[in-house]
């Protein structure tokens, strides 16, 4: 074997070495590629994706109310595909039967993002602490799921200032319209 053949088949070894190297590079290039396009993915879902949960609130003016409040907390709005809830809820006497009825009628609701939606219940009259409502929604591309359990006893013992209310005669309707201001900016 001459020199130049040592040389040329050198030159033969460095270059597939070298093609290996490159084809490894390029290999761990694509697949770091797409890994950062999947976290990007997942990014762009969970910024855009609608997010709907329920919580309780009360407002106070001239006596409390206690509020369930579905809120659309994302960026996209949503349909209630399935909303579950305590039987509790339907069984505990209110003012009102419509109040125990509410929930019956949460399905298919539509929530843009920021909207919310109040569910007025008097949860003093509930015998139990503990609920858990479990909300399924969609935004046509896909289906999230949230449980949510909370103690409603624990909050209605925080204490509340409750302001004296003199309201002239003939004012109620200005009291309501307030009243009406105060809850939409739940």
């Amino acid at each position: 074997m001459s020199t130049s053949d040592i040389i040329e088949i050198i030159g033969i070894v460095a270059s597939f070495s070298s093609s290996i190297v490159g084809i490894w590079i390029s290999i761990k290039a694509l697949k770091q590629s797409r890994i950062t396009n999947e976290q990007n993915n997942r990014m762009l879902e969970e910024s855009t994706r609608p997010f709907i949960t329920i919580y309780l609130d009360a407002i106070t003016i001239c006596e409390q109310a206690s509020y369930f409040v579905i809120k659309n907390f994302g960026s996209s709005p949503a349909t209630i595909t399935h909303f579950e809830y305590d039987p509790i809820l339907k069984q505990t006497p209110q003012a009102f039967p419509q109040l125990r009825e509410q929930f019956d009628f949460v399905e298919n609701i539509v929530l843009a993002p920021g909207q919310s939606k109040l569910l007025q219940y008097n949860v003093a009259e509930l015998p139990k602490g503990l609920l858990e409502f479990r909300i399924t929604y969609t935004d046509a591309r896909k289906e999230y799921s949230e449980t949510v359990t909370m103690n409603v006893k624990n909050f209605i013992h925080l204490p509340v200032s409750r302001p004296e209310s003199h309201i002239p005669e003939g004012n109620e309707r200005q009291v309501h319209t307030l009243r009406e201001m105060v809850e939409r900016t739940m």
